[in-house]
């Protein structure tokens, strides 16, 4: 109950917010989380309400559903015509879709085939809610500085005004929908009661999985070869990781990142990097480097009053912008014989260097541990 009770309030403050930018809503509002759809509808009494559909609310002063069972139906005896039939279980179908079945008194042609339904039976028509099968994945391209945000949707029914509600860290397991078709325009964005809501409105063949390029966001990028430091041991030469640093002047949820790059006057598809949340600014792991390698060389590691000191040398090899990254518990003491200190913070740090060749970085710090 507590759960039907969120689900309901949550479509109320959605339906609210449509209102903020949107005068007129005639058709049935579908609005969509991450695995899932929320439905609200007109319905009358009779309406068939599909088995994956979940009734929640619906205004009416009586209502309920009703089970109704209907028995298959066989037309005996019967010969097979000659002809080209698919095998699906116990049954044969024809190329003109006649339907033929192995009975307990023999070959069968089936007339009609049972079934069990939902009827919805209610007092007077009324305005329904229903939990349903659905969802969008959202998902991006990285081409240059143009950086482009795409729905994916995945709708139980055809036709309606769509909403889609996301919140930071998302709700649900991570969905795959096939690509169908592709619609260009940029939805109404609103934020309210910590979410946000992407207003996308009356659409039609959503059956067919549409897919939504929303919007281009101008992004500030920097590439990096990225060195996480593992200072506790000796180890020998393995490449960096590549690294995108993103700043924009928005909030995007979550997301797979297509990253494209310019070889031989080509844009190519060059990795996919999966993106968490970003709140102005965030950072995209694409695969391994092959422009830098590193290795540690630990010369001194002693633990003194609940500290730990260590003392290093970093050894590179290669060409380009490199970041070194150390995290530890209340790092301090923080020395380095080359490169730029960039950020650093009780349990992080930030080396910059900028690498051409070969080069030996030493770095000295403390942590609590």
């Amino acid at each position: 109950m507590a759960r039907i009770t969120k689900l309901v309030s949550v479509l109320m403050l959605l339906v609210v917010s449509l209102c903020l930018v949107s005068t007129v809503v005639s058709a049935d509002v579908l609005v969509l989380f991450d695995s899932y759809g929320l439905l609200y509808k007109s319905v009358v009494d009779g309406d068939v309400v599909p088995s994956n559909w979940s009734a929640l609310q619906i205004s009416a002063q009586k209502w309920y559903l009703e089970t109704q069972v209907t028995d298959s139906k066989y037309q005996l005896p019967t010969q097979l015509p000659e002809g080209v039939y698919q095998l699906k279980g116990n049954t044969l179908i024809s190329e003109n879709g006649e339907i033929y079945a192995n009975t307990s008194f023999g070959l069968a042609k089936v007339i009609q085939t049972g079934e069990t339904q939902k009827v919805l039976r209610v007092s007077e028509k009324a305005d329904a809610l229903f939990q349903v099968p659905g969802g969008y994945r959202i998902y991006y391209t990285l081409k240059g500085n143009q950086f482009e945000q795409f729905f994916e949707l995945n709708s139980p029914v055809d036709k309606a005004y769509v909403i889609l509600s996301t919140a930071p860290g998302g709700e649900g397991r991570a969905v795959n929908y096939a690509k169908a078709v592709m619609a260009d325009f940029s939805a109404q964005e609103v934020t309210t009661g910590g979410r946000k809501i992407f207003v996308l409105g009356d659409l039609e063949g959503l059956r067919s999985g549409i897919n939504v390029r929303n919007k281009s966001i101008p992004i500030v990028r920097k590439d990096w070869n990225q060195i996480s430091l593992d200072y506790s041991y000796t180890y020998s030469w393995q490449p960096a990781d590549y690294v995108v640093d993103i700043q924009c002047n928005d909030e995007l949820p979550a997301g797979n990142v297509f990253v494209f790059s310019d070889i031989s006057g080509y844009t190519v598809p060059i990795g996919t990097a999966y993106m968490p949340d970003i709140n102005k600014e965030g950072e995209l792991f694409v695969s391994k480097s092959w422009e830098v390698y590193h290795n540690w060389n630990l010369t001194k590691s002693t633990k003194l009053s609940g500290k730990v000191y260590i003392t290093g040398e970093l050894n590179l090899r290669g060409y380009g912008p490199t970041k070194i990254v150390i995290r530890a518990n209340n790092i301090s003491g923080l020395s380095i014989s080359s490169g730029t200190i960039k950020k650093q913070t009780a349990d992080y740090a930030e080396i910059e260097f900028n690498l051409s060749g070969t080069a030996q970085i030493k770095i000295s710090f403390n942590y609590v541990g």
